[in-house]
């Protein structure tokens, strides 16, 4: 199965990378969008979390769309160490002009399925990362690193 979800990985990446070209996007960005796009305010820490990256990485994919005019962070008033994020109007008018292509990735991914095994399988992958949740973390599944320092 794994090698299988690793297949399906890469042309979902692949089909998205193309979908994403012209707005000149990497899923991840366009990925932590979304999620601003839906909960706007959400703090850097809750992005990590929610999208199971390490909160340094959100925090340089945040800073480059601050930097193209996309994304505004300001400093959280209760937690001044916290800092939320908003799409800006630059912003939330490329994630509404990126949603059609990205639909269009989506049912490209799908089209080998008809209408009810595309319901059936959504759901049952819908099933799987939920029940599986604890495993969607920064870093899950990675080698440790050793040191190379010799005794």
């Amino acid at each position: 199965m794994a090698p299988l979800t690793r297949s399906l990985q890469q042309i979902c990446t692949s089909i998205v990378a193309e979908a994403l070209a012209g707005a000149e996007l990497v899923q991840l960005e366009y990925a932590l969008m979304v999620f601003v796009n839906d909960a706007p305010g959400i703090s850097q820490q809750t992005l990590s979390e929610a999208m199971g990256v390490d909160r340094n990485n959100i925090g340089l994919i945040a800073e480059k769309l601050e930097a193209r005019g996309l994304l505004r962070r300001s400093v959280n008033g209760d937690d001044r160490r916290a800092r939320q994020v908003y799409l800006t109007r630059k912003g939330a008018r490329l994630w509404r002009q990126c949603r059609p292509e990205i639909f269009a990735a989506n049912e490209r991914i799908l089209a080998p399925l008809n209408a009810s095994e595309k319901k059936l399988f959504i759901d049952m992958l819908v099933r799987l990362v939920e029940g599986n949740r604890v495993h969607v973390r920064p870093g899950a599944g990675r080698r440790k690193r050793t040191s190379s320092k010799s005794t």
